[in-house]
């Protein structure tokens, strides 16, 4: 258990998705590639979006729509973008914050979290992508600007640009900082420091980690390394 500006819980880490659980603290409002499914674990879950405050047991938020929790306890899931669980839940058919089917309450406070996680995501099917989107989704640990992505695609810069939109919904500079967020998070639970961590996901400093988290999470690397721990 650890706390932060407000945050006490823990976080888990699968290979479909990532799930915070705890007492939410203040956070920004801001959007992120990864959907979120909100469970109210004290009563319903409460957040702000555009259209006002929705309220319900369990609340799912799409990917990249602004939205900012309003506290109490709550299970956070995020499944992994393009990853079986987003399949099984449909993310992509999600535009806006709203309440999720009632047969989702039960499934998601009852039992073992972990255990139903990873049944649902073996119900999902598998995304496929086009094969030359791939090829530049592979190459986007290192450095390599839009151009040489392209020509490792065997595409020119504006048509991978489009194709990107098309198929996963962000620009390419969105889904490398992504990744790498998802390295420093890994490098967080091995026990790396901060600095480390941000380093070894190839960020330029500290700093770019603390930029990058406040943007997709609306918290800070701090305050997750704290719940990690």
């Amino acid at each position: 258990m650890a706390t932060n500006a407000g945050w006490s819980g823990k976080i888990w880490i699968g290979r479909d998705w990532w799930c915070f659980e705890g007492a939410s603290g203040d956070s920004k409002a801001h959007g992120h590639l990864c959907a979120q499914v909100v469970v109210g674990l004290d009563g319903p879950a409460r957040v702000e979006a555009e259209q006002g405050v929705v309220e319900a047991p369990v609340v799912v938020i799409p990917p990249g729509v602004s939205h900012r929790l309003l506290g109490g306890p709550i299970r956070a899931i995020y499944p992994r973008p393009l990853g079986r669980l987003a399949r099984r839940w449909g993310v992509a058919g999600w535009s806006a914050v709203a309440a999720a089917p009632d047969a989702w309450t039960q499934r998601l406070t009852d039992g073992d979290l972990v255990e139903t996680l990873n049944a649902e995501a073996a119900l999902g099917e598998a995304v496929v992508i086009d094969p030359r989107l791939k090829l530049a989704l592979h190459a986007l640990d290192g450095d390599l600007s839009l151009a040489n992505l392209a020509a490792r695609a065997g595409l020119s810069a504006p048509r991978l640009r489009a194709l990107t939109q098309a198929e996963l919904g962000a620009p390419l500079a969105h889904w490398r900082l992504w990744l790498r967020l998802e390295t420093a998070l890994l490098r967080l639970r091995a026990g790396e420091g901060l600095a480390i961590a941000a380093a070894e996901a190839g960020f330029a400093d500290q700093s770019h980690l603390n930029r990058a988290m406040s943007r997709f999470f609306g918290i800070t690397p701090l305050t997750v390394a704290r719940l990690l721990a």
